[in-house]
């Protein structure tokens, strides 16, 4: 038999004790024992490897896996062997052994593993000595539940690798897990139990879950010691167990750093270890080396010439080597399960989804109950009573002072919510001293914490950590990106790396896509809020409203800072977003002050909420959301409403029910990143404002209009470069995408509304005709037209990006195009409107109007946009360069819909491509008899367009298949 030693051995294992673990290696169950073998006191009985929830914890059973299976661990966990006690009991079907060789030492005693450690008391005892920690677990630890709670607690500022982040929270990879030690022979296992399948316990659906599903390994190692003589307990090392890559951050960095890097053991510590009543924490520092390249502190250019061997890190003394902080949290779950509330799609609250096999007569196995807080009256009787037990937020003590009021407000703001259903303070606030002895990652304190990440990538993010049993939420940390607050310096590529292509992603993507669970958790409310308050800045400064080290331009941050720290809280207590709160108020409402300050400017803090800006001249309401909105009382009442005591499941329901129904009141309307990421919605939409789509895209395309005027007389002082012109300008061209991504949105689309039955809506309802004809107007007259949105020569002469930024690489090239911008967007509407699946979408809601007649036509659409691209055919005036990349890119879409087989586009659709391509042919050739002996790119232009079009109108069909 091969001799397998274990990797992850103790510091006082001896070289014997290598030999015993050879020596004792067991026998896989079923296997013929090899001819000697060491036999001695019976070993503890293994315990399964493999449950379902209904499973009970203490049963007992045969191993799930060989030790040799065992041996092979899963990517991140330590490499480890078994070795068997002395003795251990033989599997089933073993032959017996024939000899016995003399008995070997085993593990050190209980006392010599300790000797000099430090005591750590919490739900398990650790003991610490020097850079190792041990774990002592007792008989009754076995197959303990807990919540393994992991955090990122310093991090790179880059890839995602960020320090005060739940891990989880963004890549899905590394994040909360409940999880067990599982004795295996003389090896211990930190296993997830698999609790999202399950069924009623001791039923024969509960035995064909437990051979279906299978749990999840995190790490193993032996058992360290001998049991303690009086508390019968052993010690593990943890050590292997925690410094290794159990979250992933070595597929995190060659994800965003595009290099190799691995996890250096040898270089990886404990750095701390505390214990609570409630719950362990051991914090380490990982080191991670590769990625090539040698030392490159900050330097962009070397990464740019590959010598990094990728992207490389940008903020690190040496691009080899970084040291990543982690906090490990394990807290036992909650002794009395919470009770738990269904979900229902009315009301936007995140959810805890299991597959529930015990009763074949649901409709689906699929049981959904919603995330929410454990929140009780002290006095259950009285109308208005504390909590037992407040929601508590710590801010952390990395939140700078100038900041700290406003956090707190905010928090403070959702008391508001729950005093409507009976709770006074129901969330309280503390300050972290700066001497505090714990950290707000640790287990158990809800946070609000403070980032500086270099290149802002989500601005804030209030993930939260559940018990997977009830969506009880047990903790919660809110991150919020610094340099968000600095949005008046960004450099235009950093504004359009965030508004353009999100842009472009949220409103001019035809194509449905199901949201991941990444896109459903991701908030972007703050990185959009920042470059929402940039942009008013700079349209009010243009104006001669505003200065931007005023008393106003700083209260501007501070309410930008409480909207999205109230965002974010609202994610914390179980709230997801919702994108169609925007339709709330009118017009009227939105530019009254006093109705905005005490109402705000939409339905819901959870939308994402553009600043509320007004035209030049025009009476102009409170620019940001710093108030709870109907919407959100609604969803705290349907989450936190007490229910009388002795309430039964049919009643409950029956309440339940009730409040959802409200669902039809217009500020109530939700809809969420489902429904934005679908495209289907016109009504669903992030950052619009108002009840009328069309006057809000009207209005934004003024202000952008205005924006660039003002840019062509600005003086600016001697002592500022030009950056701030090219600054604005990107600031004004990402508003006008968002500002057409609504219009686009109203052509074919539908709005989808959850109500149940007895609502009196129908939940399909098409766009009105009228209203999708005023957006292609919209549209055609200040995006297809040949004068939208330009700029003079001389205002594109001083354009200049920010110097200093590009030396480092991460400014814009010296040359802003604005003629490229607007011919992307100009390309974008075309390839939304010419899309087969907003022809399929036009098509389909034919047959959902009384009347087909009165529908938005296929014909009428193509013609449009045919006539307004092509507007310069009827005379002779110039068609510039830029006009003719549009023509021919539109002239590319006409052919390739007439060159698509049959069974590739609708057959209407084609058709009225056809139909446009041969009216359009002969405009062209029209246009070319009447310009003959003109312009010669204007006329070889004219020829090869009429020539694309001729030879797919001539072209062979194409048959599928063939």
């Amino acid at each position: 038999m091969r001799c397998r030693v274990p990797l992850c051995l103790t510091a006082p294992l001896s070289a014997a004790l290598l030999l015993t673990a050879c020596a004792n290696a067991p026998t896989a169950p079923g296997a013929t024992a090899p001819a000697k073998t060491a036999a001695s006191s019976t070993a503890p009985t293994a315990t399964p490897t493999a449950t379902s929830a209904a499973a009970p914890a203490a049963a007992t059973a045969p191993p799930a896996a060989s030790p040799s299976a065992a041996a092979a661990p899963p990517p991140g966990a330590p490499a480890t062997t078994a070795a068997a006690a002395p003795g251990a009991a033989r599997p089933p079907g073993a032959t017996p052994p024939t000899a016995a060789p003399p008995s070997l030492p085993g593990p050190p005693s209980f006392a010599t593993i300790i000797k000099d450690a430090r005591r750590i008391d919490g739900p398990l005892t650790l003991w610490q000595k020097d850079d190792k920690v041990w774990i002592e677990l007792a008989p009754e630890s076995f197959n303990q539940r807990f919540l393994l709670s992991p955090k990122i607690k310093n991090g790179i500022g880059e890839a995602w690798v960020l320090g005060g982040l739940m891990a989880g929270s963004i890549n899905g990879a590394g994040g909360p897990q409940v999880v067990e030690f599982v004795r295996v022979y003389n090896q211990v296992r930190l296993q997830v139990p698999n609790l999202e399948v399950t069924a009623k316990a001791g039923t024969p659906e509960a035995r064909a879950v437990a051979s279906s599903y299978s749990a999840s390994l995190l790490g193993a190692v032996p058992v360290a010691s001998q049991p303690h003589p009086d508390r019968k307990s052993v010690l593990i090392e943890a050590n292997p167990l925690f410094l290794s890559d159990m979250l992933g951050i070595g597929m995190m960095l060659q994800r965003g750093l595009r290099g190799g890097y691995s996890m250096d053991r040898n270089n990886s510590v404990i750095t701390a270890v505390r214990g609570t009543p409630a719950a362990l924490t051991l914090e380490t520092q990982n080191h991670f080396y590769g990625g090539g390249g040698g030392p490159q502190p900050n330097n962009p250019l070397a990464a740019l010439l590959g010598a990094t061997g990728g992207a490389g890190p940008r903020f690190l003394p040496d691009s080899r080597s970084m040291l990543i902080g982690l906090s490990f949290s394990l807290a036992p779950l909650p002794t009395q399960p919470m009770a738990t509330r269904a979900a229902d799609p009315r009301v936007g609250l995140f959810t805890t989804s299991t597959l529930d096999f015990s009763d074949d007569l649901q409709a689906t196995p699929r049981q959904r109950v919603i995330n929410r807080w454990r929140l009780e009256k002290k006095d259950p009787a009285a109308a208005m009573s504390e909590p037992v037990q407040p929601i508590t937020f710590h801010i952390d003590r990395s939140v700078p002072l100038a900041y700290r009021d406003s956090v707190r407000s905010a928090i403070l703001e959702w008391n508001k919510a729950f005093e409507k259903i009976g709770f006074q303070s129901a969330i309280a606030v503390q300050q972290q001293p700066d001497d505090a002895p714990y950290d707000t990652l640790d287990f158990g304190y809800a946070s609000v914490r403070w980032m500086l990440n270099a290149d802002p990538v989500f601005g804030a993010i209030g993930p939260s950590h559940v018990d997977p049993r009830t969506g009880e939420i047990l903790d919660a940390d809110i991150a919020f990106e610094g340099m968000t607050v600095r949005s008046a310096r960004y450099t235009r590529s950093q504004v359009l790396a965030v508004s353009q292509a999100a842009m472009a992603q949220a409103f001019l993507n035809p194509e449905p896509a199901l949201p991941t669970h990444q896109h459903s958790t991701w908030c972007q409310h703050a990185a959009f809020g920042s470059e929402q308050m940039g942009y008013a800045l700079d349209v009010l400064q243009a104006r001669g409203e505003l200065e931007p080290d005023s008393p106003i331009a700083q209260q501007f941050v501070q309410d930008y800072v409480k909207g999205s720290i109230m965002h974010e809280v609202g994610h914390a207590l179980g709230l997801r977003h919702n994108f169609r709160a925007s339709r709330a108020y009118t017009e009227s409402q939105l530019s009254d002050p006093e109705f905005t300050r005490a109402h705000g400017t939409t339905g819901s803090v959870m939308e994402y909420n553009p600043v509320n800006l007004a035209r030049s001249g025009e009476r102009a309401g409170m620019p940001f959301h710093t108030a709870l909105g109907p919407y959100d009382y609604w969803a705290i009442e349907y989450a936190y409403k007490p229910l009388p005591a002795g309430t039964t499941p049919a009643a409950e329901k029956v309440e339940l029910q009730r409040i959802a129904a409200r669902s039809a009141e217009p500020l109530l309307a939700y809809g969420s990143d489902e429904d934005v990421a679908f495209g289907l919605d016109p009504e669903t939409l992030q950052l619009d404002l108002g009840a009328d789509p069309i006057a809000f895209a009207a209005k934004r395309l003024d202000i952008v209009r205005e924006l660039f005027k003002r840019q062509e007389t600005r003086t600016l002082p001697s002592d500022r470069d030009y950056a701030v012109l090219q600054r604005s300008i990107a600031y004004a061209v990402s508003d006008a995408w968002r500002a057409v991504g609504v219009l686009v949105r109203q052509i074919g689309g539908v709005r989808t509304l959850r109500d149940y039955p007895g609502s009196g809506r129908d939940p399909l309802q098409p766009v009105p005709v009228a209203v999708q004809r005023q957006a292609l107007d919209l549209i055609a007259k200040t995006v297809l037209t040949t004068d939208s949105l330009a700029l003079s020569p001389a205002l594109q002469r001083r354009l200049a990006p920010d110097f200093l930024d590009h030396a480092d690489g991460v400014g814009p090239p010296p040359a802003f195009s604005l003629s490229q911008q607007l011919l992307g967007l100009q390309r974008a509407v075309l390839n939304y409107l010419m899309s087969d699946a907003i022809a399929s979408r036009m098509l389909e809601s034919v047959g959902k109007v009384d009347r087909p007649a009165d529908a938005f036509q296929l014909a009428e659409l193509y013609s449009r946009l045919s006539d307004e691209v092509w507007s310069e055919l009827g005379g002779k005036q110039p068609i510039t360069q830029a006009r003719r990349e549009l023509q021919r890119d539109h002239v590319n879409r006409l052919s390739a819909a007439i060159l698509r087989p049959a069974g590739a586009a609708r057959v209407d659709t084609r058709g009225q491509m056809r139909v446009q391509a041969l009216t359009l042919l002969a405009r062209l050739d029209g246009a070319a008899k009447r310009r003959s002996g003109g312009d010669p790119d204007i006329a070889a232009h004219l020829a090869d367009s009429a020539n694309t079009l001729r030879l797919a109108l001539n072209a062979p069909l194409q048959r599928q298949g063939l």
